[in-house]
């Protein structure tokens, strides 16, 4: 390694433990520093834990100190708490944003941690943060979602901000019927997100699905009925939107507004589709639109039709695919047989996706591939049944005649010992 190669390295290292000795050094004289050494003392059950909290948070770590978000002198009891000095006290809510602001937008600070520093900025474009400028003492700011003093990192699982944690976070404030009613607002969307498809592969662990914030965003929360938020089920549905932006509907919402993903599927109480949609009578199915005798109900029949067809082909398949590795014991090469099937589960599901188009004849390609896959994998199933049928009645022919020439034998043996 050359000197300049190792100087680099060398200064690497030591900037990467930069943080860690700026928090050591803060640390090193807490027996002295007024507000530790005050609030311990007080024993009082209000005052006293912030300190515990504040000493188990990703700012203790930091080294971000009492004074550096409520101002004063932690160096002079005398003083400690004089208006001169800078001290705020207990920050008014309005004023936290800009508060933590000081040093969450100073980008040369954040990048010593790795974070971002536009969290103020999108905070104040934001639903949350327009309702709090504009005096609305319900709007949540930093620490309704993050907490006060024992403020965790994101990644860390105890976090009110750590993924697994947000819906019960943000439905801490939306299930609160009191705030919402008076804004005639709904305030059961946590309750609906917990009957939803999301929130079932959500609680096992899938960490693809979605959060509030997947779809609300964290801190640049825009209005429910925002064209982005809106369509911004297009983000993991790239597929589906594709498909959506080629149909009547979407032709629809450039105009309206409606219909979106939403009209059908719904928004929190999202639940996994079938085919039924088309021909239901459920609040979010076509009838709430399309009059049964209207050109768009009749084709959406159509379109139900052929999947019905196709999907019954699909798992018929699939069933004798079962049926045979469970009684056929062996014997046979499958593994090509297999492939087909996986081939026509993939373009089945290719065939749901194409269902946005709205367009039967956008369909009939796709499945009529998916009917002849699972029409072949079906007809070799049946063409190897045939088969063992005709190995056991070969089986049985030939010990029918092994018995018969083992009883010839025998036979033959006992007309000879009689002659003799």
């Amino acid at each position: 390694m050359s000197r300049f190669s190792f100087s680099v390295t060398l200064l690497v290292f030591i900037l990467s433990f930069a943080p860690l000795a700026l928090s050591q050094q803060n640390h090193m004289n807490l027996d002295k520093y007024v507000c530790v050494v005050c609030h311990s003392d007080l024993e009082d059950e209000i005052l006293t834990p912030p300190v515990k909290d504040w000493k188990e948070s990703a700012h203790f770590e930091a080294g971000i100190m009492c004074a550096d978000c409520h101002g004063g002198n932690p160096n002079d009891e005398e003083i400690a708490m004089e208006p001169s000095e800078g001290f705020v006290g207990k920050p008014e809510k309005k004023d936290i944003p800009k508060l933590c602001s000081k040093c969450h937008s100073d980008a040369k600070m954040m990048r010593a941690f790795n974070q971002r520093s536009d969290q103020y900025e999108l905070y104040s474009g934001s639903v949350h943060g327009q309702k709090s400028a504009s005096g609305d003492a319900d709007a949540p700011t930093c620490v309704d979602c993050h907490g006060k003093h024992k403020i965790l990192k994101v990644k860390d699982p105890n976090s009110m901000a750590h993924r697994k944690n947000i819906p019960e976070t943000c439905g801490g404030c939306h299930s609160k019927k009191d705030v919402f009613e008076k804004r005639r607002k709904a305030s059961n969307q946590l309750e609906l997100y917990k009957k939803s498809w999301h929130y079932q592969k959500f609680t096992e662990g899938d960490v693809l699905v979605p959060t509030c914030m997947d779809c609300h965003g964290n801190h640049g929360i825009l209005p429910a009925r925002s064209e982005r938020t809106q369509t911004v089920c297009f983000n993991c549905h790239a597929a589906q939107a594709e498909n959506y932006k080629s149909s009547p509907h979407w032709t629809a919402f450039k105009k309206t507004g409606e219909p979106v993903c939403l009209n059908c599927h719904k928004n929190h109480d999202v639940v996994r589709p079938s085919v039924a949609k088309f021909s239901g009578k459920g609040e979010s199915d076509c009838i709430q639109c399309h009059e049964e005798s209207s050109p768009a109900y009749v084709a959406g029949l159509g379109i139900q039709s052929l999947m019905l067809s196709t999907i019954k082909a699909v798992e018929t398949a699939q069933t004798e695919m079962e049926e045979f590795k469970a009684n056929a014991h062996g014997g046979f090469e499958i593994s090509g047989i297999e492939e087909r099937l996986a081939k026509a589960q993939t373009n089945l599901a290719e065939l749901h996706i194409i269902t946005h188009k709205m367009d039967v004849e956008s369909l009939k390609k796709t499945s009529e591939t998916v009917l002849s896959q699972a029409s072949s994998v079906s007809g070799d199933i049946h063409n190897m049944l045939a088969e063992i049928q005709t190995r056991k009645i070969g089986l049985a022919g030939a010990w029918f005649v092994f018995l018969g020439l083992m009883y010839s034998i025998w036979a033959m043996g006992k007309a000879y010992e009689r002659k003799e």
